[in-house]
């Protein structure tokens, strides 16, 4: 048998539960991974020296002499140019890993008055590559590094 429709008893309205505990637990667990990760970055700072000017001189004119300067700053004399690639350093026509860095620089150093050293970021060089090259320079004593614009394979 059917059952009679029940007349008296109100229906109940459901509405949607929505709590923000759950919200504000997921909120402050990320707040607490966010200080935490920050925290364990290790920062350095690495102080950057431009070279005379934005650009180095060029050696060579478009179309003219070696030697010709085009409009640029030029370099005291005695300035070492070196080049960084991956992972390697290129000064004087010879190609080193960045082991032999500091030995390079220690002999550099040696010299009365230490002549400064600038550094062209060669293609295929990455950031770590440049750094890494800094970090040895600065450890070896050298104190006058710039960084250069430029550098050609």
């Amino acid at each position: 048998m059917a059952r009679p429709p029940l007349l008296g008893a109100p229906r109940r309205v459901r509405r949607p539960h929505f709590a923000l505990t759950a919200l504000a637990d997921t909120m402050f667990q990320l707040l607490i991974f966010f200080m935490l990760s920050s925290g364990l970055t290790p920062y350095a700072l690495l102080p950057l020296t431009p070279a005379a000017g934005d650009r180095l001189a060029e050696t060579r004119a478009p179309g003219g002499d070696a030697g010709a300067e085009t409009a640029g700053a030029v370099l005291p004399a005695g300035t070492r140019l070196w080049q960084i690639g991956p992972g390697s350093l290129i000064a004087g026509g010879q190609r080193f890993g960045f082991d032999e860095i500091g030995a390079l620089a220690r002999a550099l150093a040696a010299r009365d008055p230490v002549p400064p050293v600038v550094l062209l970021a060669g293609p295929g060089a990455r950031v770590q590559d440049l750094t890494t090259a800094l970090d040895r320079l600065r450890a070896a004593g050298l104190t006058e590094v710039r960084l250069g614009l430029g550098g050609e394979g």
